[in-house]
């Protein structure tokens, strides 16, 4: 049985690191489940995966769920080859050699890159799963915000202001005739003749 090998890096992380050994007949869906397992990810974002050259010009694309039809009819010889389906492709339509690159890319919202390469084609005996993830270092940046339990709501940056932070509530009591604070129910420990700037 032959296995291929690949290596993931990201592009948010330098020390992150993924093997993930796979059948050449699996699908790119296949793929793109195993990383979504060994990095966390959430299974509801948009993927594709983009076959790319030594330079990382990114050539044939395999997307998860296509969002317009084609017609290849009228596609002129000079463009990239139609869209292609996770589901539909398996890793040996489109990867045959060592050292085939690709960037798999998820979310494209908050936009996480990976860099894909395959480093390894061996023949196995090995009666095991396939795909599966044989070395993790490191994990994406903690941008995710957790519920009690810990299960990921959604992808915030760590900067965010929440609103509710600096919500205050006033006594009505406080408001005088002239709809002004009365400063005197605010600052009790102020001295008399003490200048407040």
């Amino acid at each position: 049985m032959i296995i291929y090998k690949f290596r993931i890096t990201l592009e948010e992380n330098d020390n992150y690191l993924r093997e993930i050994e796979i059948k050449p007949g699996q699908t790119f869906e296949d793929f793109h489940k195993a990383i979504l397992d060994c990095s966390l990810l959430s299974k509801d974002e948009m993927a594709s995966f983009f076959i790319c050259d030594i330079k990382w010009r990114k050539h044939q694309e395999i997307t998860l769920v296509k969002t317009e039809e084609e017609d290849d009819r009228r596609r002129p010889i000079s463009e990239k080859p139609p869209v292609k389906l996770m589901s539909e492709t398996t890793l040996s339509n489109c990867i045959n050699s060592p050292n085939e690159q690709l960037i798999y890319i998820n979310d494209f919202q908050k936009v996480h890159t990976f860099y894909i390469e395959l480093f390894k084609i061996y023949n196995s005996e090995e009666k095991a799963k396939f795909p599966r993830c044989v070395k993790k270092v490191s994990d994406l940046p903690k941008i995710i915000k957790t519920i009690q339990g810990g299960e990921p709501t959604s992808f915030v940056e760590e900067d965010e202001e929440t609103i509710d932070e600096f919500d205050v509530e006033f006594d009505e009591s406080q408001i005088g005739d002239d709809d002004s604070l009365l400063l005197g129910d605010i600052f009790e420990d102020t001295n008399p003749g003490e200048i407040i700037e």
